[in-house]
C-alpha cells in the first residue's frame, strides 16, 4: 500500500492512529493451524518493520526484580512505537501532548480510561486521546505485555500523574 505524503499531512493525529490501527489489527488475530504467525508489520521512518508477535513479546520480558518496562521499537517524526510490560499496575496519568494507541499482546486486567475502569483481555485495543487519564492494572498473574504507539513521537517527558480518589 502506498500513502502519499500530501494526503498524510492533512490527516489528524486521531486519523493517523486509526489508520495505523487497521494495519496493526493483524496482531490481534489468532493463529490457526497452518496460518502464518501474527506479526507487527508497519512502515516507520521509510523502513518496513516486521516482527512476529512472540518475538515482539520477548523484547519486553521483565526480570524478576522489574515491575514495568518500556522498549522503544522504532520512531519517525510522527510516531513512536513501543512494547510495554507491566507486572502489577501503572499509576493513573495523562499525556497532554500525545495520543496513544495500545494493543494487549499478553495478559488481562482492567483499564482506567477517563472516569471508567473496565475489564480488558488479550487482544483488547485502546485509543487514548491526549489529556485523558488512563492506567492499566494487571490481574493475569504474569506480566502483561502491550504494543503502544504514540503520536507525535513520545518525548519521555509528557506524563502527568493523576490522583484518583
Amino acid at each position: 500500500m502506498t500513502v502519499s505524503s500530501a494526503s498524510h499531512t492533512t490527516r489528524s493525529n486521531g486519523q493517523r492512529l486509526f489508520t495505523g490501527a487497521l494495519l496493526i489489527l493483524v496482531l490481534s488475530t489468532g493463529v490457526a493451524r497452518g496460518d502464518p504467525a501474527a506479526v507487527l508489520d508497519a512502515v516507520i521512518a521509510g523502513q518496513r518493520v516486521t516482527i512476529e508477535r512472540e518475538a515482539l513479546i520477548a523484547r519486553a520480558e521483565l526480570g524478576e526484580d522489574q515491575g514495568f518496562r518500556v522498549v522503544e521499537l522504532a520512531r519517525d517524526d510522527r510516531t513512536s512505537h513501543h512494547v510495554v510490560a507491566i507486572r502489577d499496575r501503572e499509576q493513573p496519568h495523562r499525556h497532554e501532548r500525545h495520543d496513544l494507541f495500545v494493543v494487549i499482546l499478553r495478559g488481562h486486567g482492567t483499564m482506567l480510561l477517563g472516569d471508567r475502569e473496565l475489564p480488558v483481555g488479550l487482544d483488547s485495543i485502546f485509543y487514548v486521546p491526549r489529556g485523558t487519564t488512563h492506567a492499566f492494572r494487571n490481574t493475569s498473574g504474569e506480566p502483561a505485555i502491550a504494543y503502544a504507539v504514540y503520536t507525535p513521537a513520545f518525548d519521555g517527558r509528557d506524563r502527568t500523574p493523576v490522583a484518583i480518589d
